[in-house]
């Protein structure tokens, strides 16, 4: 009976995600109200408020599996690098490039997720900070392996590569989130221009 209650709790909960994701996509996350979100999946507007809180809640738990993903397929690269640095490090942050799936599609939540100021005050600043600090713990995993390797310069310092690659991804991720008139893949395109300029001085 315990397993039964969890599982239709899930499929309501699946729903309200679901409901809420597709209202953000079609009239933006400020427009969107609980009531909205309640109708669409048919739910009560309490159960929505129980399950999630604030709106903050829903976008955290909409994304949350995003990053997991995203996360999970950057380790791989990680742990089966590339034999060019370079390559290595593109195929790391192209595993960033669409941030885990088409929940971050909307520019209007990416830029409410990723710019201070956006109303993403408390938890989602929280999961902000966790998700930039285990990227920069990947970039920088990613690094070592390389120069153990003896496929990057001997003295390298890791913090500071590290912290040039990372700012290299924020700026032309930046650049995305601000014109609207600019493809991704365009921006990818010059970071992974710039990213293989700064291997050409740190390889070994």
């Amino acid at each position: 009976m315990t397993g039964r209650r969890e599982s239709q709790k899930e499929i309501r909960r699946s729903a309200m995600l679901s409901a809420a994701a597709r209202l953000f996509a079609r009239q933006g996350y400020e427009r969107t109200t609980f009531d909205e979100i309640a109708a669409e999946a048919q739910v009560g507007v309490a159960t929505v408020y129980k399950y999630f809180g604030t709106k903050q809640g829903i976008v955290i738990a909409i994304l949350e599996p995003d990053l997991s993903g995203m996360f999970a397929r950057a380790q791989r690269v990680v742990d089966r690098p590339h034999l060019d640095p370079a390559k290595s490090m593109v195929a790391l942050l192209s595993a960033y490039r669409n941030l885990g799936g088409r929940n971050w599609a909307s520019r209007e939540l990416l830029r409410l997720t990723i710019f201070p100021g956006m109303g993403n005050e408390g938890r989602l600043t929280k999961l902000i900070h966790e998700a930039e600090s285990r990227a920069q713990g990947q970039i920088h995993e990613l690094l070592k392996k390389l120069r153990d390797a003896g496929r990057l310069k001997r003295g390298l310092p890791l913090g500071d590569a590290t912290a040039v690659i990372f700012a290299l991804f924020n700026q032309h991720f930046g650049m995305y989130l601000s014109d609207p008139d600019i493809a991704f893949t365009e921006i990818f395109r010059r970071l992974a221009r710039c990213v293989r300029l700064v291997f050409a001085d740190w390889r070994g």
